[in-house]
């Protein structure tokens, strides 16, 4: 129960990143707001996401995680209800900032309370986690014909409402966290044992190796699912707005799919075969979408197979935590997360500003686009070679 109330908040997260980008439009036109305006408050919401999740994850070192996280989901209700009464500018890039500051224990909350339940089937847990997350995200774009989630103030009303309701529940259930046998350390660490964690993570090769996996791997999902794929579904490969959309929700389902399975294979062989073959199959299916045109039905598989083998992502996560020791492994997840978001933002960010400039869309450009993210995949082929299950029995919490 403790893993599932947390896991909810994470996957609210999901639901309200999909639906601001569902809701943007219709935001833009009541707001009077010009592109500018919208690309900073997108922005600020990543900016105060990843800022918050470094802080927040850290903090958790010497707080207790049930007042942080209770705290931070009203925080993030404040957030969605800024979004139902937001008359300006100014009114919604607030909005948005409290939701990122809110959202900031999301997915560091899971890591903690996976590694205190399910110390020893990490690895799964994380991917099952991702996975439903990103399901719920998916759902929300399916449903997006529904008026209560195209419509803003009916959407963030209702996420107000759950949000608030999920802040109590974590405060009532989040005491002790323990499987029993390996109960949660009941000492918080000091300032100078933090610092000291963050030094042997900053210095280690396999943080590196765990966290440029990841981030080579999450980048490019993060920029199949922006807006400007579905541009190029629409205006190179002249598709319909409702089949572009379901096309790009592909890798979305295919990662849910992947994720799982990686984590399953992961927990009964080990991290290294998962982490590089499902990083393989994302390579290649990279550069087949970038090598030629493909009819409707290719693409579908296609996607599906990209987001599948991107699915094994968090296995870079969980290969850190292994590597390191308990006192680095608490501040290891904060770090490597605002690293990964971090990096694929400003990928995304620089990716975004050259299409900016381009009125006129072609096969070409999209083929430009996309080189800029099969990079990191292909680094991430090569750091799977690398991650592997140490070889003493048993992980670190």
């Amino acid at each position: 129960m403790q893993w599932m109330v947390v896991q909810a908040f994470f996957c609210m997260n999901l639901v309200c990143v999909i639906g601001y980008a569902i809701a943007a439009g219709d935001l833009a036109t009541q707001l009077d707001l010009s592109p500018e305006q919208l690309g900073l408050i997108g922005g600020a919401y990543f900016v105060a996401y990843s800022l918050s999740q470094l802080v927040l994850g850290l903090l958790l070192t010497c707080v207790p995680l049930r007042p942080l996280i209770g705290g931070t989901a009203v925080m993030a209700a404040i957030g969605a209800w800024g979004m139902v009464t937001a008359g300006s500018f100014l009114s919604l890039l607030w909005a948005r900032v409290l939701l990122g500051i809110g959202f900031g224990m999301a997915f560091v909350g899971v890591v903690h309370v996976i590694g205190r339940i399910y110390p020893k089937r990490f690895p799964l847990m994380l991917n099952i986690s991702q996975s439903a997350a990103n399901g719920a995200g998916a759902l929300v774009g399916l449903f997006a014909f529904l008026p209560v989630v195209h419509t803003p103030s009916r959407l963030f009303s209702l996420c107000t409402a759950i949000l608030l309701i999920l802040a109590v529940l974590m405060l009532l259930l989040l005491g002790d966290l323990g499987n029993g046998t390996n109960p949660a350390p009941t000492q918080p660490q000091g300032w100078h044992a933090i610092t000291a964690g963050l030094g042997e993570c900053l210095g280690s090769l396999s943080f590196w190796v765990g966290t440029l996996y990841f981030l080579g791997l999450f980048s490019c999902f993060l920029a199949l699912e922006d807006l400007w794929n579905i541009r190029f579904q629409i205006n190179v490969f002249a598709l319909k707005a409702d089949l572009a959309a379901t096309i790009n929700a592909m890798p979305v389902i295919g990662l849910a799919f992947g994720g799982v399975i990686s984590g399953v294979w992961a927990e009964r062989t080990g991290l290294q075969r998962p982490a590089r073959w499902f990083s393989v199959l994302a390579l290649l299916m990279m550069m087949l979408l970038i090598s030629v045109r493909l009819s409707e039905g290719v693409a579908f598989v296609v996607l599906f197979l990209l987001g599948f083998g991107l699915g094994a992502a968090p296995l870079g996560l969980a290969f850190v935590r292994q590597q390191l020791s308990e006192r680095a492994a608490l501040v290891a997840s904060p770090l490597l997360l605002t690293v990964v978001f971090m990096g694929a933002g400003a990928l995304m960010a620089g990716v975004g500003q050259e299409l900016a400039d381009d009125s006129v869309l072609s096969f070409s450009l999209y083929q430009e686009a996309m080189t800029a993210f099969i990079v990191p995949v292909a680094i991430a082929v090569g750091l799977g070679c690398r991650i592997r299950s140490p070889s003493h029995s048993g992980t670190t919490p």
